[in-house]
C-alpha cells in the first residue's frame, strides 16, 4: 500500500511531517552522513513551522477551477498521448516501459489492448506482444504457476518473488484479451494456468474471498521442478484485501463470460458475498480482513471503497440481483459524504480530509476508480449526483493527466502513465456510457 501511494522507484525514502504530510521524497539511497543531514534539515524546518502556529484559515479555500471539459476531441488527444508514450518509451529490446526495473502494469496493458488505435496497428500490437513475452519470460513461474511481483532488471531478470493477488488477477485479463486479439495459444495457456494457480493458492473455498499474496522465497524458486516436488511451498499471507478481492472478482466475472467457465462465476459470486458479509459497513468497506483475528480493519480508505463499488456493480450487471446494487449505493453514499473533498473537487482517504490541502496529494488511480464507479452507479440507478461528482473529479484531475500524457514522454515514469489507466477508462465511459439494463 505504501509503495503504491508514495513510491516512484525502489528503494524510496519518504519523510513525513507530524501531520502525515510528505515533506520530502526521493528514490535511491544516501550515505549515512547525507541522510542524517537531510533529516536534521527537515526537522529544523518543521520545528520552525510549528513555532509559528497553525496555517492561516484561507489555506483551506477552494483552489481555482482546473476544469477540463469532457469531450470526444479532448479524449482523443489523451489517447493519442498514450499511444505516443507506447511508441517512444517501450523498450524495443526487452519489452516493457523504460530502461529500468520492469513491472507488468496489468491495468495499463488491459486498456491498451482495447484501443482501436493500438489493436489496429500491427507495429503497436507487436510492441505489446514483446512486453507480454518479457513478462512471461521473467515473471511467470512455469512450475507452480502465477506471476511474480516485478523485476529489477531491464531484461525482466532478478524478479521480486512475492506473488500478489492483484498482479495475477490483472494479468489473467490481459492474457485473455491478448489471446483473443492475436490467437497466440501461449497467452491462452498462461491465462489458464494462472487462473488455476489463483484458485488453488488464493481462493478460500470455505468462506469465499481471496488471500493476498504468497511469500517471496528466492531459494525455493531457484530449485528445479523435481526438487520443488519435495520442498515445502512458500507460505501464503491469508489476509484479504478489499481492493484486490474486488479486482479479482471483476476479472473472474469477465473471464467467465469470455470462456464460459461457470466455476469462475461461482468463485466470483461467493467472494462478492464475502465482501458484502464481512467487509461492508455503514462507513464504507474495510480495507483488510485480518487473518489472525478474522475482523476487518482500516475504514475510510478510498481505494477499498472504489474497487468494492465497482465489484458490486459488476455483480449487479451480471446477475441483475438488486442486493448488489444496494450494496454499491451504500458505499457510494458513504464516499460522497465522508471521502469527497469539496475544496479540492476530488476524493481522498478519510484521514486526508482533516489535513491541510497540499499539491499532489490526491491519489490519481483511486480517483479514477471511484469516478468509474460513480458513472456506472449513475447508469444503474439514474442518480444525478453520481454523474455530477464523477464529472467534477474528471475535471479536477484532467490537467494533471493531460500533463502526464501529452507532455514530454521522457519525464513521465511508467508508474505515472499506468496510474492514468482507470481515469482514461472513466473518461471514456463519461463520453459513451455502457448500456446497463436496470
Amino acid at each position: 500500500d505504501l509503495v503504491s501511494r508514495y513510491a516512484r522507484g525502489l528503494p524510496m525514502v519518504v519523510l513525513f511531517s507530524p501531520d502525515g504530510g510528505v515533506r520530502q521524497s526521493f528514490a535511491g539511497a544516501l550515505t549515512k552522513e547525507d541522510f542524517l543531514s537531510v533529516l536534521r534539515r527537515v526537522e529544523r524546518d518543521i520545528r520552525a513551522e510549528l513555532a509559528k502556529g497553525p496555517p492561516a484559515a484561507d489555506a483551506a479555500k477552494p483552489s481555482p477551477s482546473l476544469a477540463l471539459a469532457a469531450s470526444p476531441k479532448a479524449y482523443s488527444r489523451l489517447l493519442d498521448g498514450l499511444a505516443r508514450y507506447l511508441d517512444e518509451q517501450l523498450d524495443a529490446t526487452h519489452g516493457g516501459f523504460g530502461v529500468g526495473s520492469k513491472a507488468p502494469h496489468g491495468r495499463l496493458l488491459a486498456l491498451l489492448l482495447e484501443q482501436p488505435a493500438i489493436t489496429g496497428d500491427r507495429r503497436r500490437v507487436a510492441a505489446l506482444e514483446k512486453t507480454l513475452d518479457g513478462i512471461l519470460q521473467g515473471l511467470y513461474d512455469p512450475v507452480d504457476g502465477g506471476f511474480f511481483h516485478y523485476a529489477t532488471g531491464r531484461d525482466w531478470s532478478d524478479p521480486r518473488y512475492e506473488k500478489m493477488l492483484y498482479v495475477n488477477a490483472a494479468l489473467t485479463t490481459v492474457l485473455d484479451r491478448a489471446h483473443r486479439l492475436t490467437g497466440n495459444l501461449r497467452y491462452r495457456e498462461a491465462a489458464d494456468t494462472t487462473i488455476a494457480y489463483v484458485l488453488r493458492t488464493f481462493y478460500d473455498t470455505r468462506h469465499g474471498g481471496f488471500f493476498n499474496s504468497q511469500t517471496a522465497d528466492p531459494a525455493y524458486y531457484r530449485l528445479s521442478r523435481e526438487q520443488r516436488r519435495t520442498t515445502q511451498k512458500p507460505p501464503v499471507n491469508r489476509d484479504k484485501i478489499a481492493a484486490a478481492n474486488a479486482e479479482t472478482i471483476m476479472a473472474f466475472l469477465a473471464l467467465s463470460q469470455s470462456t464460459g467457465r461457470q466455476d469462475l462465476k461461482e468463485a466470483a459470486f461467493r467472494s462478492l458475498a464475502f465482501v458484502r458479509r464481512e467487509l461492508l459497513t455503514d462507513s464504507g468497506v474495510y480495507h483488510i480482513q485480518d487473518a489472525k483475528t478474522g475482523g476487518g480493519q482500516l475504514l475510510g480508505q478510498l481505494d477499498a471503497n472504489a474497487w468494492a463499488t465497482l465489484a458490486f456493480l459488476e455483480g449487479y450487471r451480471v446477475s441483475k440481483n438488486r442486493m448488489y446494487q444496494q450494496a454499491a449505493e451504500r458505499v457510494l453514499r458513504y464516499a460522497l459524504a465522508e471521502l469527497f473533498d469539496v475544496t479540492r473537487g476530488a476524493f481522498v482517504d478519510a484521514r486526508g480530509r482533516q489535513e491541510p490541502r497540499r499539491e499532489g496529494d490526491i491519489p490519481l488511480e483511486a480517483n479514477g476508480a471511484i469516478a468509474l464507479a460513480l458513472l456506472r452507479g449513475h447508469q444503474a440507478s439514474g442518480r444525478p449526483e453520481y454523474l455530477e461528482t464523477a464529472r467534477r473529479v474528471l475535471a479536477t484531475l484532467g490537467r494533471d493527466v493531460q500533463t502526464v500524457l501529452t507532455g514530454d514522454s521522457e519525464t513521465a515514469s511508467p508508474r505515472q502513465i499506468a496510474a492514468t489507466a482507470l481515469y482514461l477508462r472513466a473518461y471514456g465511459e463519461a463520453i459513451q456510457p455502457r448500456v446497463i439494463d436496470r
